[in-house]
């Protein structure tokens, strides 16, 4: 009889299955060989078939020897035989990580590429492992697929993050192959704790953080203070923003601060708390003026590591009175962004909004340290104390608080206001002076709070017969130069005349036609009109109030114009006024290139002469 050997039979058979056929002559029987042989026997013979009886298991036996006897029965002769079965591996174990989770450590400053640590899976049917991390944008990284070493990524910030958890993947496939069979995979958890590293001085508090090339900075503003003269500040000097304190950059350490004096103490007016940072005055300023203080804030056990800050303390004099408004309470009617408040109750003023101070008595009580504000609302901003609207609001009316205060010792007053929201009215916008006032004039009248000018400038239409007349005043001007120019269907009475351009005894200049005389009058007509009537606008300009006042035969009537308007007669008189002064240029221009030219001649004609003369 005879075999084949090895037989390779794959692990987790079926019961029953055939191992191997054994080739046997007729009247041969088999027979397996009595024990010691066939230890722990997993196979049983059925006729020259060699059958399993259990299930083999790779991991637990890898190889079986099923020793057999051939007798033949005839004779009794006997053979021995030996079938080696190698059980072969079937991928049927997940790979295993030693524990769940993994817990390491790792310090903020390790360079990227540290080796925090190994986490190697094992699987028993001795595949190759493929490894994968998550989340992969936090900081750290797999060494490759294959190799689970866990390496720094990014530098470490013990601030930004102190503590990171990653899932480790393992699993008995490649991890590139798309459909491939089915694999078993394992994963555990490693809790990464980032070690905070004495790398930052104290921080002064409070302070701003800015980050610059990876490092983490945090300034502080200083702090500020006031004492008065001669006089001796009990207890804790108070500081703004708050008292003096600084803490350990390294919030992980928390290292102990201690405080000292840099400089700016020479005169030992101040002591400070090494431990609390607490300052105290030791005896009175006597000298008005600014102190600078600089204090070192120091690690107690690693001096190396420190910070500087400026503590400003001001001399002052002692305030005997508060600041205080005129009025208990304001009122104000307001209409558009931009627009000063007007005073309901002076009539065509601006609402002034004043605080005194009676320390300032040299001045009237004038104090130039008061800053105004509205307490609790940013729609309304005051300037030299003229209250102005910042954003369009609906019409109403708004009862509100104003607020002076000191900013030399932070003293304050408050008042009433109460503010009318409405349209439709005029107000002005940023006043060049107080005086400012608005202006109506009627039947060729003009007043102001101010001075007035005589600039004149007159345009008439050709077809248009009329007295009316343009006053233009200028609150700050005073000036007697007058510009006229007229058409030459048209002439009206004057006073002075000239037919050349140039400047009259009293500083006037006047260019008009050779057959009409100007009385240095404003006029501008409107061809509609036939009755008397006046028109006065103020200058847009100068001042910060206009008005428009036109009289017929029938009624006179007054139009208000807007702050910074113009009328469409304002600007029909600006052009024409503009064309007739571009044409005399034009004219003058002209003027002065013929005289030139005949000059030019004349003197060609002296020199030829004259060569003529010289030759004779």
């Amino acid at each position: 009889c005879s075999a084949p050997s090895p037989v390779e039979f794959a692990e987790n058979n079926s019961v029953g299955d055939v191992v191997a056929v054994i080739t046997v002559q007729p009247g041969v029987t088999v027979k397996f060989n009595p024990p010691p042989a066939n230890p722990d026997n997993p196979f049983r013979l059925e006729g020259n078939n060699l059958i399993a009886a259990r299930v083999l298991d790779y991991e637990t036996v890898k190889n079986h020897v099923a020793s057999i006897t051939c007798t033949e029965t005839a004779t009794g002769l006997q053979l021995g035989i030996s079938i080696i079965v190698l059980v072969t591996n079937v991928n049927d174990n997940p790979p295993v990580f030693d524990r769940n989770p993994y817990d390491v450590s790792v310090n903020e400053m390790s360079p990227v590429g540290t080796t925090v640590g190994r986490f190697f899976a094992t699987d028993l049917d001795e595949q190759a492992i493929y490894y994968t991390l998550t989340p992969e944008s936090n900081g750290f990284k797999l060494k490759s697929p294959t190799n689970p070493d866990l390496l720094v990524e990014t530098p470490l910030d013990y601030d930004k993050v102190k503590n990171v958890q990653l899932i480790l993947y393992a699993q008995d496939t490649p991890l590139a192959l798309a459909n491939s069979k089915a694999s078993f995979i394992a994963n555990t958890t490693i809790m990464v704790t980032i070690l905070d590293v004495d790398n930052r001085p104290p921080w002064f508090q409070p302070c701003t953080k800015h980050e610059m090339g990876g490092a983490l900075i945090c300034q502080s503003a200083g702090y500020t203070s006031k004492v008065i003269l001669n006089e001796q500040e009990t207890g804790v000097l108070p500081l703004k923003p708050g008292p003096l304190y600084a803490i350990d950059g390294d919030s992980g350490i928390n290292e102990e601060i201690m405080y000292s004096f840099l400089s700016g103490n020479g005169d030992g007016l101040f002591e400070i708390g090494p431990n609390t940072g607490n300052i105290s005055m030791l005896k009175p300023a006597d000298v008005l003026g600014t102190i600078s203080l600089t204090v070192l804030a120091a690690q107690k056990r690693n001096s190396y590591q420190f910070a500087t800050t400026t503590v400003t303390v001001s001399v002052q004099v002692k305030s005997l009175h508060r600041p205080k408004f005129q009025r208990p309470q304001y009122e104000g009617i307001i209409t558009a962004v931009g627009t000063m408040a007007m005073d309901p109750k002076n009539k065509d003023e601006p609402l002034r909004i004043v605080a005194t101070d009676d320390d300032y008595a040299a001045t009237g009580g004038l104090n130039p340290h008061i800053t105004y504000y509205i307490n609790g609302s940013s729609d309304f901003s005051i300037l030299d104390g003229y209250l102005f609207m910042t954003k369009d609001l609906p019409e109403a009316t708004l009862s509100l608080q104003v607020v002076a205060t000191d900013k030399t010792n932070e003293e304050s007053a408050t008042a009433q206001l109460v503010v009318e929201v409405t349209s439709g009215l005029t107000t002005t916008s940023l006043p060049l002076s107080t005086t400012d006032s608005m202006t109506t004039t009627s039947m060729g009248e003009s007043t102001t709070n101010s001075k007035t000018t005589e600039d004149i400038v007159s345009t008439t239409n050709p077809s248009t017969s009329t007295a009316s007349t343009v006053s233009s005043t200028i609150p700050s001007t005073t000036s007697e130069n007058i510009i006229s120019t007229t058409n030459s269907s048209m002439s009206t009475e004057g006073s002075v005349s000239t037919t050349n351009p140039g400047m009259t005894s009293e500083g006037s200049i006047s260019t008009t036609n050779p057959s009409l005389t100007s009385e240095g009058s404003i006029s501008t007509t409107n061809p509609s009109l036939t009755s008397e009537g006046s028109i006065s606008t103020t200058n847009p300009s100068l001042t910060s109030e206009e008005s428009i006042s036109t009289a017929s035969t029938a009624h006179s009537h007054t139009v208000i114009i807007p702050s910074g308007g113009y009328g469409p007669a304002d600007m029909a008189a600006l052009g024409a006024t503009l064309g007739v002064l571009l044409f005399i240029c034009l004219v003058v221009i002209g003027v002065l290139a013929f005289c030139f030219w005949r000059e030019k001649a004349d003197w060609r004609k002296i020199y030829e002469a004259s060569m003529f003369q010289s030759s004779v």
